[in-house]
């Protein structure tokens, strides 16, 4: 019967550590790899800044700012990322701000899609952004241009 209180300290510590886990993803994991990239889109009227981050784990995802027309800024976090050999993609979502729309218009949840090639730390290839507040642009699509201006050890 002695054993019973040191069965049970044995279970409190295991549970301990096994509920201090719980909430914890991938997205919290520290990163290995980054790298930022400066973007150019269709051939210069819209621009954007990416992060992409390789974590312990091996997972990769991208955050950022797509700009469009100069006064539509398209904030982005957590995006998933898929590299092989130079292909390169992600999908995003966000909010998008146009100050200069009327009130009641200005926000809107989007949707960004890049795919793409990088080498030498240059890239390009094509976009797909939609909106889905009435009254903004459905659909775009375009060409991006892109040159990593940080980092390393993620793309080719």
């Amino acid at each position: 019967m002695r054993q019973h209180p040191w069965v049970c300290t044995v279970i409190a510590v295991a549970l301990i550590f096994s509920l201090s886990g719980i909430g914890y993803t991938a997205a919290d994991s520290p990163a290995v790899a980054t790298e930022r990239w400066q973007s150019t889109v269709d051939d210069g009227n819209d621009k954007g800044v990416w992060t992409v981050s390789k974590k312990s784990e091996g997972q990769v995802v991208v955050s950022g700012v797509w700009t469009y027309l100069g006064i539509v800024n398209c904030p982005f976090t957590g995006g998933s990322v898929t590299i092989s050999g130079p292909v390169f993609s992600f999908i995003a979502t966000g909010t998008a701000t146009n100050l200069s729309a009327p009130q009641g218009y200005q926000d809107s949840p989007f949707t960004l899609e890049v795919k793409g090639e990088t080498g030498g730390g240059k890239g390009s290839g094509s976009y797909a952004i939609s909106f889905t507040m009435t009254g903004w642009p459905q659909d775009l699509s375009g060409k991006w241009t892109a040159t990593r201006i940080e980092g390393g050890g993620i793309t080719e």
